[in-house]
């Protein structure tokens, strides 16, 4: 006999996970940007000659699904495509000005979300927190590995 109690994390996680992407969404809207989008911009910010494929696997998320998040971001005008000189076969995505100029917003919106994410946490337990979240994603990289 299967247990409500043994769902309980997972659920908790998903729904965590359901409530920052909401929440950022909601702080976004005014920039334009969803989420994930911000995401993928700020991976080329970081990362400024990203290329598509790094930006899956950075993202953890399928081909198809960061064709368009890069499309819909080119069609901001937030990013731009420019051919590798020394392979033509390799793209990079390349922040446009217009990009850059989210990078202070975009900062001031994660450090919203991750305050209100842990306000109700002391010090010790901010930090046992990220540890532990760190060590989950391992675990579940772990796994998407072996697949």
């Amino acid at each position: 006999m299967i247990h409500q109690k043994e769902f309980v994390t997972a659920s908790l996680i998903v729904k965590l996970g359901n409530a920052v992407t909401y929440y950022r969404n909601m702080k976004m809207e005014d920039i334009d940007l969803t989420s994930i989008q911000s995401d993928a911009l700020i991976a080329t910010l970081r990362n400024p000659e990203i290329t598509a494929s790094q930006l899956k696997e950075h993202l953890n998320l399928s081909q198809s699904t960061v064709a368009g998040i890069i499309e819909r971001l080119e069609g901001k005008g937030l990013i731009a495509k420019v051919s590798d000189p020394r392979d033509a076969r390799k793209i990079h995505l390349i922040p446009t000005d217009k990009g850059k100029q989210l990078e202070d917003k975009l900062r001031e919106i994660a450090l919203d979300i991750q305050n209100t994410l842990l306000s109700k946490m002391n010090p010790e337990e901010q930090t046992e927190f990220s540890r532990l979240l760190g060590i989950a994603l391992d675990n579940m990289n772990d796994v998407k590995i072996l697949k």
